[in-house]
């Protein structure tokens, strides 16, 4: 138990890091270019890949492959396993080499489907258009990067994975302060950096794949002796889709929004794209990481039948991550606007692109429960091999997003938009509490208490922290002072939210403590 929380510590760092690197790459770029056609024009065409990389990069199409590459592993050996990877790179490279062809084709197709407020023609059209065909490449690099994430984890190594969006982040903060200048058009600068950033994730995870022998001339050699569709190949694309509309509903659901606000006023795609930013950063510190280890932990434990292990490892794995994320999203929804100040009113982000901003974090941080739980409860899914659950809670969830935002952009305009998003992930995560495999019988009652402990006192720590703000935040002085007002105002949340966890001597901070993550319940 000590190294799957050594695991999941981790990942959790790295993934901190990436996380900090991703909010210093917006606020970059919302310095340089605010939110404006240009950036509607980059956000749109980058959603489609920002989605892929969300489901390749971040795990996501990880449940697809750990699986399976666990029994592989477990059953036929470490030869078997690295046969299973070439298989499936000359499969997506093939893929790969087709979605770059048929997205040059149609790409004026695709930017009617994804922005339909983009007039056929205008400025802001083609010059989508132009980046959606200098970006095609990441499809194939995320891809693989996945694949190589996948069997990584399979074999216990989850640092090098969790390293490689770090790379790519730090090449689109090179880019964008030192090269972004020499493009006639610097938002194109952007697009090539998303590229040259993909290339890397890639590349840095290869001596990694090398020294575990998954990459060498004997493997190769092996691969040639076994069929590319083997059993395992077959079993790993059937779940890939259902899979990833199961895991990434939310997801879905952001870019739904994005492309009914491409209607609405200039900037509206680009203030919803930093909200989400902004919930993503909980989300993958917390959620993603303990799925990320959980999903191995649990494969193996259903393997060998262990579901009264099962029950309680993802049950505390399920209370840890709402003790930490209740919280975080009370605090993100009492500094809102403060906080998107902080970190992206520079330059060309004027007042009128915090405040629309900041609505759009208010309305979309409800859901930030709902959309760490689905991830959460995917992954027992997926590790008990059911599918077809989390393919119909995710197919509902996306449903009735679609249906929300056409009834409510006319009325709410923005804010409907990303207010369908929380009401659809919140659905979702209801649909899939309620369905949970039987054979696993998970201590729902405990999960409910808990995070109904970590609310009530949330609460509290919202007005405390909205009062404080009035007394705390300096008015009318520089950067340093205001940063350090907001740094106070969440020091001062934290310590309110754990110290009354500490006085009462509450079970999940107990957990923390003892380190007891399988067996406390």
């Amino acid at each position: 138990m000590r190294k799957l929380l050594k695991n999941t510590a981790i990942i959790t760092g790295l993934t901190f890091v990436s996380r900090v690197l991703g909010v210093v790459r917006d606020a970059l770029i919302a310095m340089v270019f605010g939110t404006s056609a240009q950036t509607d024009a980059f956000f749109i065409a980058f959603r489609p890949f920002d989605l892929a990389r969300k489901l390749f990069s971040e795990g996501i199409l990880s449940m697809a492959f750990v699986p399976t590459f666990s029994r592989t592993l477990e059953d036929e050996g470490h030869s078997r396993l690295s046969a299973v990877f070439f298989s499936l790179f000359f499969l997506f490279s093939l893929a790969g080499v087709l979605v770059v062809i048929m997205g040059i084709i149609f790409a004026p197709v695709i930017i009617s489907l994804i922005a339909p407020g983009f007039v056929t023609g205008s400025y802001t059209y083609n010059l989508t258009l132009i980046l959606l065909k200098i970006m095609l490449p990441y499809f194939w690099l995320i891809s693989i990067t996945a694949l190589c994430m996948g069997v990584l984890n399979a074999l216990g190594n989850f640092g090098m994975p969790a390293l490689a969006p770090v790379m790519f982040n730090l090449v689109v903060i090179g880019f964008t302060l030192l090269l972004v200048n020499y493009f006639d058009t610097p938002i194109m600068g952007l697009a090539v950096g998303v590229v040259l950033g993909g290339s890397l994730q890639v590349a840095v995870q290869i001596p990694m794949m090398v020294r575990l022998g998954i990459l060498t001339p004997a493997m190769i050699q092996t691969f040639r002796r076994f069929p590319v569709f083997s059993p395992s190949v077959v079993n790993i694309l059937k779940t890939m889709v259902p899979c990833m509309i199961g895991a990434a509903s939310f997801q879905v659901n952001m870019m739904t929004a994005s492309f009914f606000a491409s209607k609405l006023d200039p900037g509206s795609v680009s203030s919803i794209y930093y909200a989400d930013r902004l919930v993503q950063f909980p989300l993958a510190l917390f959620a993603v990481s303990t799925a990320t280890v959980l999903l191995p932990e649990l494969s193996k434990k259903s393997a060998i039948g262990r579901d009264n292990e099962i029950a309680a490892l993802f049950s505390n794995g399920v209370r840890l991550v709402l003790f930490v994320t209740i919280p975080a999203m009370a605090g993100l929804m009492a500094l809102n606007e403060e906080i998107i100040a902080l970190l992206f009113g520079y330059g060309a982000f004027d007042e009128s692109a915090i405040q629309k901003t900041a609505d759009c974090l208010l309305f979309l941080v409800p859901g930030l429960w709902a959309f760490t739980g689905i991830r959460l409860f995917v992954t027992l899914h997926y590790a008990l091999g059911s599918i077809k659950i989390p393919f119909v809670a995710g197919v509902f969830s996306i449903g009735l997003n679609l249906v929300l935002c056409c009834l409510v952009l006319d009325i709410l305009e923005l804010r409907g938009l990303v207010l369908s998003v929380s009401i659809s992930g919140a659905a979702g995560f209801v649909f899939l509490f309620l369905t949970t495999p039987g054979a696993v019988r998970i201590h729902k009652l405990d999960i409910f208490l808990s995070a109904c402990r970590s609310v009530f006192l949330s609460v509290i720590m919202f007005f405390l922290v909205k009062r404080a703000a009035i007394f705390i935040l300096p008015q009318g002085y520089g950067n340093l002072w205001f940063g350090a007002g907001v740094t106070a105002c969440i020091g001062l949340g934290v310590i309110f939210y754990l110290g009354i966890n500490l006085l009462v001597a509450g079970p999940e901070l107990k957990m923390i403590k003892t380190k007891d993550y399988q067996n406390k319940s």
